[in-house]
C-alpha cells in the first residue's frame, strides 16, 4: 500500500492531501494549479514536503514529525517511473537507448540489457523503431518511448503527468488500453493526473478531485461521477445540471422546490423539511420524451423549448428553456439520431427520473 499525508506551502498556496493507494490506478482531476503535479514531485522526491510522509509497501521515502526529518530518500533509491506531459526524451539518443538510459550504470549486463529494452519494445508496440530519434518518432511514439524508459527500472510506483495531453483522440484511446495493460502486468500503484473525463472513466480505479491544494472527494470513479459530495465536485465532473432547492417533504420519497422546478427524488439519506440542499442530475440521466401528451400528467415532467444544439459525434447535447425566455434550463444528452433531428424552437418534453436525481446536503 502506497500512504501520503503531504503538506506543502509554496508562496501563498497550501498542499494539504491525504490518501491510501493499493495496487490501482488513481486520477488526480481538477482545475488547473490546484497541486496535482505538486503532489507528483513530492511523491517523486523532485520538491521536498514541510511535513508528512510518503511509504510504499512499508518503506519510508519521506517522513518529517514534529519538524524532524527522519527519512527522506534520494530520488534513484524511490524506484518511482515518472512520465512527464513533454515526454523528455534526450535528442541525441535512439528509442533503444533512450529505454536503456534507465539503467544506464546499472548491474545489467549487455545482453540483459538488450532483453529488456527488446521486451518493452514489443510490450508497447515499438517493435522496428529501436533506432529512430526521437524527432522521427510520432507523438504517440515518443510516449511510448517515455513510458517504457520509466518502466525499464522496474518501479514499484508509476507516476504519469498529464502524459497524453498533446496526443489525438486515437491515439490517446490506444495509449490508454496499453496503460491499462501494462498496470495489469506490473501491478504496482499508477498516479495519473489529467483534465480529460474520458481518462478517468477509462483509467480510474479511485479518483482524487483536487481544488485549491486539498482532495474535495475521493473514492471510485462511480462514486464520484455519480454521487459527488459537493458543489464543486460536481462542476468539474461536468454534471450540467445544478440546482439549490428547499426540501418540501421527506418520507418515503423527497419532495423538493425551488422557485421553478418541483421534483420528486429517492435517497437513503436524511432529510429536514424546509433545510437548503443542492440537486444534482447528469446530463445522460434525463429522458427526452416524444409523445408529450401521454406523460404530460406525469410526475418531474417538464414541458420546454430547444434552445441550441451541440453535436458531440455519438452524442447530441440540448439546451431547452423551460422557464427562462432567452437561456436554457436544463443540459440533457441523448443518442444522436440522424433520422429524428431535432428542430431549434421545438417543443420538448423531459422526465427527471427521481432515481437519478442527487441530493447534496
Amino acid at each position: 500500500m502506497l500512504e501520503v499525508d503531504l503538506y506543502k506551502r509554496l508562496g501563498e498556496f497550501v498542499l494539504d492531501v491525504e490518501f491510501y493507494l493499493d495496487n490501482e490506478i488513481l486520477v488526480l482531476f481538477g482545475p488547473s494549479g490546484c497541486g496535482k503535479s505538486t503532489t507528483l514531485e513530492l511523491i517523486a522526491g523532485l520538491k521536498t514536503p514541510d511535513r508528512g510522509k510518503v511509504i510504499n509497501q512499508g518503506i519510508n521515502f519521506f517522513l518529517k514529525e514534529d519538524g524532524k526529518v527522519k527519512e527522506n530518500l534520494p530520488i534513484n533509491q524511490r524506484r518511482i517511473g515518472y512520465v512527464f506531459q513533454d515526454y523528455s526524451l534526450f535528442p541525441h539518443l535512439t528509442a533503444f537507448e533512450n529505454i536503456a538510459y534507465g539503467i544506464h550504470g546499472s548491474d545489467f549486463t549487455k545482453k540483459e540489457i538488450q532483453k529488456k529494452v527488446d521486451e518493452l519494445l514489443t510490450e508497447l508496440r515499438l517493435k522496428g523503431l529501436a533506432n529512430h530519434y526521437p524527432d522521427e518518432l510520432s507523438g504517440g511514439q515518443q510516449q511510448r518511448v517515455a513510458i517504457a524508459r520509466a518502466l525499464i527500472v522496474e518501479p514499484d510506483i508509476l507516476l504519469l503527468d498529464e502524459p497524453f495531453s498533446a496526443l489525438d483522440t486515437l491515439v490517446r484511446e490506444k495509449l490508454r488500453q496499453d496503460l491499462l495493460r501494462i498496470h495489469g502486468e506490473f501491478g504496482i500503484p499508477v498516479i495519473y493526473v489529467t483534465h480529460n473525463l474520458t481518462d478517468v472513466f477509462e483509467l480510474a480505479d479511485q479518483v482524487a478531485i483536487y481544488n485549491e491544494g486539498k482532495i474535495e472527494q475521493f473514492g471510485a470513479k462511480e462514486e464520484v461521477f455519480y454521487r459527488p459530495r459537493t458543489r464543486n465536485v460536481a462542476r468539474f465532473v461536468e454534471s450540467k445540471n445544478i440546482f439549490d432547492v428547499v426540501v418540501e417533504e421527506c418520507k418515503s420519497e423527497i419532495k423538493l422546490r425551488n422557485d421553478k422546478f418541483n421534483l420528486i427524488a429517492v435517497s437513503n439519506q436524511n432529510f429536514n423539511s424546509g433545510e437548503e440542499v443542492v440537486v444534482v442530475i447528469r446530463p445522460e440521466f434525463i429522458d427526452v420524451l416524444t409523445d408529450i401528451d401521454e406523460n404530460v400528467n406525469q410526475r418531474n415532467f417538464y414541458l420546454g423549448v430547444l434552445k441550441k444544439t451541440l453535436s458531440k459525434g455519438a452524442i447530441t447535447r440540448l439546451f431547452i428553456s423551460i422557464f427562462s425566455e432567452e437561456d436554457y434550463d436544463l443540459i440533457v444528452d441523448t443518442p444522436t439520431d440522424f433520422t429524428n433531428e431535432h428542430r431549434l424552437g421545438a417543443k420538448i418534453g423531459v422526465r427527471l427520473t427521481a432515481d437519478y436525481i442527487h441530493i447534496i446536503k
